[in-house]
């Protein structure tokens, strides 16, 4: 065994550990340093009339398998701790150029566990969850926000990202602990017993638990046992069974209630096809946070920026006095018109230039009578052209270099060989399977 914590009551109970290690270590050839080992003292203990104490004394907090826990301000002290680090992690991460779903990615495989880890302990007071939600959104957008935070958190096929709301399943997490203990958990345990002691007027309240005389409990529950109750009525989940209280199954059912994204000028019916579309697998994740940003209005377009006084104009940088919108740079300007007839070769083989339209270039909608497999690879060209049709315009903008539509068909070609090399591995990869 390496961390070993062990609860004392007085000081024959001291004598009798110590002498139980020194027994394992004659049995097994180790020993315990009992001075690297560490106390804490509850109540009355006369150290002074002991000459038998042989632990190192901690006065306020003491760390039990990374948790701080003493005195007022432990769970402070932990949360401090748990920040620090997942800090130091994103800020490696900010230093590559990663895709939104790959930074959702980072967020739930090297940040959220570290965090969760320590909120089956310590809940999270309202403080660290600002401290958290800004770190995130700072690591997904730089400086300045874009788009609306609970946009970004629903399922890619509700328009949005799937990035974790992590102070969400925080609360979750130290809920589903509490519920676990007290409604599951056999009795007699000693979490059952001391959640109990505070959690039972709580859990009347929700009409989970009976007036029961012979157990004791505690009117007066700290704080977070309150939260507990809150974030049970917020996301109402009284009715539900407490073998079902995980935080990955409480999550889900809370992400479940979001509602799917409209988009501007479409029937709310045609919307999860639109954002079915966006996330399609066949897309990298770069074309696929281009087609959301496009469709949300979360690019740095002069429109946007002007909007937030970034920008002196708001018009696009070829069409003088047009504003530049998402609809603008990728279907209405000349740029784009030219660039869509010089693809007349490539389109031909899936979906006709003369059948494309905005709807088709921003969500993907193509009309007539075109299969499944021509629509993909339509759908796939014309990625690959607002991927050429953003880079030419952030040239003309930032570097004052004119692209052109030369230049933007080979760049789509050079787009186009490196998906069909995805494709054959993929192919390789199952042919393996």
């Amino acid at each position: 065994m390496d961390d070993v914590t062990v609860f004392c009551a007085d000081q024959r109970s001291v004598t009798a550990l110590v002498q139980t290690c020194e027994d394992f270590g004659r049995a097994l050839g180790a020993k315990v340093n009992c001075r690297k080992s560490e106390a804490m003292l509850f109540g009355e203990w006369h150290l002074a009339s002991s000459a038998h104490f042989p632990f190192t004394v901690k006065p306020d907090f003491i760390q039990i398998l990374g948790v701080w826990f003493g005195k007022e301000g432990a769970a402070l002290k932990s949360w401090q701790d748990r920040l620090g680090k997942i800090n130091s992690k994103i800020g490696l991460w900010s230093s590559r150029k990663l895709s939104i779903e790959g930074k959702a990615l980072v967020l739930r495989s090297e940040v959220l566990p570290v965090l969760q880890y320590t909120a089956q302990a310590w809940p999270a007071h309202t403080t660290v969850c600002k401290a958290i939600t800004q770190t995130v959104f700072c690591f997904i957008w730089g400086k300045m926000g874009r788009l609306k935070r609970t946009v970004i958190y629903k399922e890619p096929r509700k328009g949005g990202k799937g990035i974790p709301d992590i102070p969400t399943l925080l609360r979750a997490s130290f809920a589903c602990v509490s519920v676990q203990r007290t409604l599951v958990e056999k009795t007699g345990s000693a979490g059952r017993s001391m959640s109990h002691l505070f959690l039972m007027p709580l859990w009347r309240q929700l009409g989970w638990d009976k007036w029961d005389s012979s157990i004791p409990y505690n009117g007066n529950a700290p704080w977070f046992y309150g939260d507990v109750v809150r974030f049970v009525r917020e996301h109402q989940l009284e009715g539900l069974k407490p073998d079902l209280w995980k935080p990955k199954t409480i999550y889900k059912l809370i992400r479940a209630k979001d509602l799917t994204e409209l988009v501007p000028g479409l029937p709310a019916a045609t919307a999860e096809t639109v954002w079915t579309n966006v996330a399609s697998k066949r897309l990298t994740n770069g074309h696929k946070d281009l087609s959301w940003m496009a469709i949300k209005g979360g690019l740095y377009l002069r429109s946007f920026m002007h909007a937030r006084n970034l920008c002196t104009t708001r018009y696009c940088p070829r069409c003088p006095y047009v504003e530049e919108t998402s609809l603008h740079v990728f279907w209405q300007c000349p740029f784009a018109q030219g660039l869509l007839d010089a693809l007349e070769h490539e389109l031909r083989d899936s979906v006709p230039r003369s059948c494309l339209s905005y709807h088709s270039v921003l969500y993907g909608l193509f009309p007539g009578t075109h299969d499944m497999e021509a629509i993909q690879e339509a759908w796939r060209l014309v990625n690959c052209f607002k991927d050429a049709v953003w880079l030419a315009r952030n040239r003309l903008v930032i570097n004052r270099e004119n692209m052109s539509v030369r230049d933007s068909r080979r760049f789509i070609k050079s787009l186009l060989r490196d998906y069909s090399i995805l494709d054959s591995l993929a192919v390789d990869e199952e042919e393996e399977e």
